[in-house]
């Protein structure tokens, strides 16, 4: 599977339950330039562990590094309502407007506000939570490790529903 990581929060937080390496040898992962730059440092244990993303994930292949242009953010803009593009910041615009290019991505994220833009950009379908992300990958949580419930599959169900709401709204009014 072709995985689109939207942010660098889902990135840390998969690092933090130690799961990121192994879906890196699963899958063909993918993050913006914005995401790249942002995932310094992880907590696992207790411990802070730093990290070059670039030099251990990108330059080594694990992970494909994409960009959007100034054009395809624009479009993102113009589809979202003013009140969900204020809720999703600058990072997520370039991430949001790379899925809609690249149809053959598949969107993994916690972050609620890029969630409940979904279906806007008319990509529900092609987002997938971390827990179902892991559920169909075959990976289990060591015992040390609590799944984060906005990895759950309940927390991104509930946000597409929310998405979905504000969606039929805003084309009803």
């Amino acid at each position: 599977m072709k995985l689109w990581f939207l942010d660098a929060d889902v990135v840390i937080k998969l690092l933090e339950i130690d799961v990121f390496d192994r879906l890196a040898t699963m899958h063909d992962l993918h993050v913006a330039s914005t995401v790249v730059d942002e995932v310094k440092f992880y907590r696992r244990g207790g411990l802070k562990f730093q990290v070059n993303f670039r030099q251990h994930y990108v330059d080594s292949g694990s992970v494909t590094e994409t960009t959007a242009t100034a054009e395809e953010m624009q479009e993102v803009l113009r589809r979202l309502p003013v009140l969900r593009r204020q809720a999703v910041h600058a990072g997520e615009i370039e991430s949001l407007a790379v899925l809609v290019r690249r149809e053959d991505l598949t969107l993994c994220t916690f972050d609620a506000a890029a969630i409940r833009a979904l279906p806007f950009l008319d990509v529900t379908e092609r987002a997938v939570s971390a827990e179902r992300l892991m559920q169909t990958s075959g990976l289990t949580l060591s015992p040390e490790y609590k799944l984060d419930p906005r990895l759950s599959e309940e927390y991104f169900r509930s946000n597409i529903e929310q998405g979905l709401r504000e969606f039929v709204c805003s084309n009803t009014g």
